[in-house]
């Protein structure tokens, strides 16, 4: 019997898992928002989505996340709006430790889509925001912080409500009015899309009869 020990890398059903993919999908909703601005205040209000890595034990690579909502009041959009993402572990059903952070994220795109809410009140855009580094998940339950980092005397950034992810979401979202943050429940569901590709497994060694 021989053990041979190889350093290829490769992708396990590589013709299924190809090309990007998603491990959350809520799609907006036209219907209300919350801030999301550590400009607003004080004090700064920021939202947190939870989600739900599922991958059969592969993992997920995080490297793009897509957001709906709008800029209420005067419905002008700062320029430039960049933003901050962070994914936190879960802690009992609230935001835990921050695994990975990244801002300010200037918008690879940041368009109307024809479409407004909050009672024809505010336009909606989408936005997408793509990371320097990927976000490597296990299988788990996390969350994601996603605020604008415009600053004070800029419209205030609205983070749409979607519909909950029957699969990779989880019902509810929370909180934060203070850095470092002090996480609180809130009901209402954000719309949002997370991008990326499953992890590649690698192949360390076989055995030959």
């Amino acid at each position: 019997m021989r053990i041979v020990t190889l350093s290829l890398v490769f992708i396990l059903s590589s013709l299924a898992f190809a090309g990007a993919d998603t491990t959350l999908n809520q799609p907006p909703d036209q219907v209300f928002g919350n801030s999301s601005d550590e400009g607003i205040g004080p004090p700064p209000i920021v939202f947190a989505e939870n989600f739900t890595v599922i991958t059969g034990g592969l993992g997920f690579a995080l490297n793009q996340v897509v957001i709906w909502g709008g800029y209420r009041m005067t419905n002008d959009a700062a320029t430039p709006d960049d933003f901050g993402v962070v994914i936190h572990s879960d802690a009992a059903g609230l935001p835990g430790a921050a695994i990975c952070t990244e801002t300010p994220i200037t918008p690879t795109s940041r368009t109307t889509t024809g479409l407004t809410w909050m009672g024809g009140t505010v336009v909606e855009y989408i936005v997408t925001l793509d990371l320097a580094t990927a976000c490597n998940l296990l299988d788990g339950s996390y969350w994601v912080e996603v605020y604008s980092t415009a600053g004070a005397g800029t419209d205030n950034w609205f983070w749409e409500s979607g519909a909950i992810d029957g699969v990779n979401g989880a019902a509810g979202s929370s909180y934060t009015l203070r850095t470092p943050p002090d996480w609180y429940p809130a009901a209402s569901e954000s719309a949002i899309q997370l991008n990326g590709i499953l992890l590649p497994v690698e192949l360390q060694s076989f055995t030959i009869d």
